[in-house]
């Protein structure tokens, strides 16, 4: 069953109920004061005896009220009615019949019942009573007259109460499909179009604060970051193709050239050999680091222990001094530099800033790493003065594949991934990288890796 249905089914009893128990107490009111004149009737009894009798006696003084309703006649055998009594306010008189009063005619006693007026809409509540030697009856009767009229009051205001009440659910009902049914609706049907090929499709806007607006936003954000995601999906894999293709390309051109009788010299045949080894090395390496990247992305558990990050600063500067010994690479790391870390992937992250420092700027640029603590963590900083980047490469450096120099080569060394590792591996470690450059100013990355720093003597 739909919630529309539910809500309209549980609206409906809503009403239901009210208007029923607005009827039941209505009907019960009108009992109960059916009652009261039935007891009025009984007090007035003695009374009407003794007019009857002519010996007529005092009259309590709370029944006043009564005695202008009351109504005393004696129907004749004929029917014939002749009125003794006729009360102020009334205006008609009970219509009885012989036939009706031997129906409700008791030896000793006799029940009130209800009987139409003459002439007129009044109703009546008659008791019947018999005297010796008197042929036919005597007839005492209260007009039921403000009785109905305050149960037609009450029926009215019941009816009007309950109008308000079918408004209001109306007004709720109408209100709940407005903020409620409908849009859940409405991001049905955005759904069922998303999953029929629509992927632009996107849920509509709902007032602010509400439940749907809440739901139609992080829906929409949901989606976009899926269509982000695929878009990066689909880029990266596009990438790694592009990537994987170049070596292969080669490689298959020397099986080529081979085949076809082109290295029957020794010594090209050993340039091809060496260059197919490279490329193999170098598609290698692309492997390699997609997997790693894959890895990290699943939680790679990383070996976690005790260390002196200068010792780790110390060793890539001293690695870098053997690859170009004519460059200027100064280190300023604090003596103890405690921290816990995973020292191989530390070593890597550090290691390939500096590489891509050596790679991408003139040997004649410093490079600078520093090392130091701060509140709660360790800071790395490898600074290189080389001619620094505009902000679209530094917003997209980190990206897989990406190389935002024309002079970077797929020759030169570079994969397009080792940023993306190195975001990848530092964020393993709780910590952030971050980017900071501009044109002719070099560039300088910032690692802040999480505390709390390990103490000396705690080593």
């Amino acid at each position: 069953m739909k919630l529309r249905t539910r809500l309209s089914l549980g609206l409906g009893a809503i009403a239901v109920a009210f208007a029923v128990t607005g009827y039941l107490v209505a009907t019960t009111q009108h009992r109960y004061l059916t009652e009261q004149v039935d007891r009025d009737l009984q007090r007035s009894l003695p009374l009407a005896r003794g007019i009857l009798e002519n010996r007529v006696g005092p009259v309590a003084p709370d029944d006043g009220a009564s005695l202008s309703k009351l109504y005393i006649g004696h129907l004749g055998a004929d029917d014939t009615l002749v009125t003794f009594v006729q009360g102020q306010s009334t205006t008609g008189t009970p219509e009885v019949t012989v036939a009706v009063a031997r129906v409700h005619v008791r030896p000793g006693s006799s029940e009130p019942f209800t009987v139409d007026g003459v002439g007129t809409s009044e109703r009546w509540r008659v008791l019947i009573a018999t005297r010796r030697q008197s042929d036919g009856f005597e007839i005492i009767a209260l007009s039921l007259e403000s009785t109905d009229a305050a149960y037609q009051r009450l029926l009215i205001a019941t009816g009007v109460g309950a109008l308000a009440v079918v408004a209001i659910i109306l007004l709720i009902a109408a209100w709940v499909m407005r903020l409620g049914v409908r849009p859940i609706r409405e991001m049905t049907a955005t759904a069922d179009a998303i999953t029929s090929g629509e992927t632009d499709a996107r849920m509509a806007s709902y007032p602010a604060g509400t439940e749907a607006a809440h739901l139609a936003n992080a829906f929409n954000s949901m989606l976009d970051e899926r269509d982000q995601a695929d878009e990066r999906l689909r880029q990266f894999v596009a990438d790694a193709s592009h990537e994987l293709r170049t070596p292969l390309t080669s490689i298959r051109g020397y099986a080529d050239l081979y085949r076809q009788g082109g290295l029957h010299d020794s010594g090209r045949l050993d340039d091809a050999m060496r260059r197919v080894s490279g490329e193999a090395e170098r598609m290698g390496s692309i492997v390699n680091d997609l997997l790693l990247l894959t890895n990290l992305d699943r939680g790679l558990q990383l070996h976690f222990e005790p260390l002196d990050i200068a010792d780790v600063l110390a060793d890539v500067v001293a690695d870098a001094r053997v690859v170009q010994p004519d460059r200027q690479i100064t280190l300023a790391a604090e003596h103890s530099l405690l921290a816990t870390a995973d020292r191989q992937r530390l070593h890597q992250v550090v290691a390939a800033l500096v590489h891509n420092a050596l790679v991408h700027t003139p040997v004649a640029a410093p490079i600078d790493i520093i090392g130091r603590t701060e509140t709660g963590g360790v800071v790395i900083e490898v600074i290189d003065h080389g001619a620094g980047m505009d902000d679209e490469m530094a917003a997209r450096a980190f990206e897989r594949f990406y190389r935002g120099d024309p002079s970077r080569s797929r020759h030169s060394g570079g994969s397009g991934l080792g940023l993306a590792i190195t975001t990848s591996i530092v964020e393993a470690h709780g910590g952030r990288i971050a980017l900071h450059t501009a044109p002719g100013a070099g560039c300088r990355f910032t690692i802040a890796l999480p505390g709390p720093v390990v103490s000396a003597s705690s080593g």
